[in-house]
């Protein structure tokens, strides 16, 4: 969450960043300057500010004068995403668990439980949303900034085309599972053992919404 004194086009980019996850603008969708100053109640010009910045994460195409169009997600996208992903995902891992500390613990739990509970009530929303919170509590752990933007501007559209298609069949109970291990791996402060099921956990994300988009061809 952005700082009261964060300036205001940092705050709209990531209002719109998660307004595409949750199918506010949708994948593949255009998206007018009219709607988003509507939408956001400023002006045009830190919606602009907003937009370019998300541009040069590859999360909008700009048009001339004409608004925005969210990208599609396609299998090479996700391909090349989530091999980023394991590759940062690995380091974080085992940077955070040498830097947790007792107070941490509580809280990895807490969030593990709440991506659990909506799991429990099949709200795929939440469930991408709980699960977007613990990764980015254990990314934060690391004290590496610059990775840990550079995984939140490659997660939006992501996230946006998971919460569209839901999990494939046992895929939300390996989930469970595999966050399981990775923060008892994380509580105790054993890194190599977090990076192995980081790594684990990103590759089979990745085959399964690799299959999801097969099976919609």
């Amino acid at each position: 969450m952005p700082a009261i004194n964060t300036p205001t086009y940092l705050r709209l980019r990531e209002q719109i960043r998660a307004d595409i996850v949750s199918g506010v603008w949708p994948l593949g969708g255009h998206v007018t300057m009219v709607e988003l100053t509507d939408r956001y109640g400023v002006s045009a010009n830190p919606v602009r500010e907003a937009l370019h910045q998300l541009q040069g994460e590859g999360v909008v195409d700009m048009r001339m004068n004409r608004g925005v169009v969210v990208p599609r997600v396609d299998a090479r996208y996700i391909d090349n995403i989530y091999k980023l992903r394991g590759a940062l995902k690995v380091m974080l891992a085992r940077e955070a668990a040498l830097r947790v500390q007792p107070g941490d613990r509580e809280r990895l739990h807490a969030l593990c439980e709440a991506h659990e509970a909506a799991v429990a009530e099949a709200d795929m929303a939440a469930c991408v949303r709980t699960n977007r919170a613990l990764h980015h509590f254990i990314e934060t752990l690391a004290d590496n900034p610059p990775a840990v933007e550079v995984m939140a501007s490659r997660a939006c559209l992501v996230d946006a085309y998971r919460r569209s298609i839901g999990y494939g069949a046992g895929r939300l109970d390996a989930v469970i599972a595999q966050h399981r291990k990775l923060v008892r791996a994380v509580a105790r402060g054993d890194g190599d053992r977090a990076a192995q099921v980081a790594f684990e956990h990103t590759e089979s994300a990745r085959l399964d919404l690799l299959a999801a988009v097969n099976q919609r061809r």
